[in-house]
């Protein structure tokens, strides 16, 4: 430390006081110097030969190219955006076809019905032998090809009402799936339904409830929210045997934990209606021991319709 100081460091050599911020000289340079230096020799070029030091942002050019831009961006917009664009016009005619054919299936789907009872009907008039008959019947009602009324339960399933809204790891679980139903269908089985139908499609031993997309499927026919499950048999023993077992225990569990909504109702009269698509798997020849009985064929026990 040289005398005479006070214990404080020397500055420069001329004697002059050091920056307080002589440590940041980039930092400084960039604020005492925004343009580049190659930016301020072409500008000082510019200057010596007459010309202004800056191209002006009023210049012809750049206007006309400004202007071209915002006007592609402009159309763009308007032809994306537009409700009448080709793009929208198709996704409407879409939407109409859609619909369209939804009704017609919908109006083709109760006409199959109709018939399918009326051809029962008359395959069981066409036995003359009244133990014929009453079996054909028996035998179309376990398949599924005759519409059935009676006292029984319906139970209605639908997402839960935050789920189009919810997120996180459950988000998805506060959705019906296809498994819901399965479950409940067969607790419903077990508790001694006689006939189940889901939005008016007949469950048979072959129908099969599963996912199609996003879309859950009863015979290959999509299901619409709400899901509802008509079940009948008897009015003193199917309800309490399903309330008190597992379908009763899992559509609370759905309730209480995803926010599923579920809502069973007991009724003295409900309808489920015939079975679409039925086709004789297995058929033979009845021998009945007569002549007559010769002409006559009917689905045996194990193999008739549906089956």
């Amino acid at each position: 430390m040289t005398p005479g100081t006070g214990g404080r460091r020397q500055g420069p050599a001329d004697g002059a006081p050091r920056r307080p911020d002589a440590s940041m000289t980039l930092i400084t340079t960039m604020m005492q110097r925004p343009l580049d230096p190659g930016y301020a020799a072409a500008a000082d070029r510019r200057e010596r030969l007459g010309q202004p030091r800056a191209t002006s942002l009023r210049s012809p050019l750049l206007l006309a190219a400004t202007v071209g831009i915002g006007l592609v961006l402009g159309v763009a917009s308007t032809t994306l955006t537009a409700p009448d664009s080709p793009r929208a016009a198709a996704r409407a005619d879409l939407v109409r076809q859609i619909e369209d054919r939804r009704v017609e299936v919908d109006r083709l789907s109760v006409q199959a019905q109709d018939l399918q009872a009326q051809v029962t009907a008359l395959e069981a008039s066409t036995l003359d032998d009244g133990g014929l008959a009453e079996t054909s019947r028996t035998l179309s009602t376990v398949a599924g090809a005759l519409p059935m009324e009676g006292p029984g339960i319906r139970v209605t399933l639908d997402d839960a009402p935050d789920a189009d809204t919810a997120t996180g790891e459950d988000a998805s679980l506060k959705r019906v799936f296809a498994r819901d139903l399965q479950y409940v269908t067969n607790a419903m089985w077990e508790a001694g339904a006689e006939a189940i139908s889901i939005n008016g499609n007949r469950l048979t031993s072959v129908a099969a409830i599963r996912f199609a997309g996003s879309a859950l499927v009863v015979h290959n026919r999509p299901l619409a929210r709400p899901y509802v499950i008509t079940a009948l048999g008897n009015p003193d023993a199917l309800p309490s045997r399903f309330a008190d077992g597992a379908g009763g225990v899992y559509i609370s569990a759905l309730h209480s934990n995803y926010g599923v909504r579920a809502d069973t109702e007991v009724s003295d009269r409900l309808e489920v209606p015939a079975a679409l698509g039925l086709t004789t798997r297995v058929a033979q020849v009845v021998d009945t021991g007569s002549a007559s009985g010769s002409d006559r064929s009917g689905a045996d026990a194990t193999g008739g319709a549906g089956g």
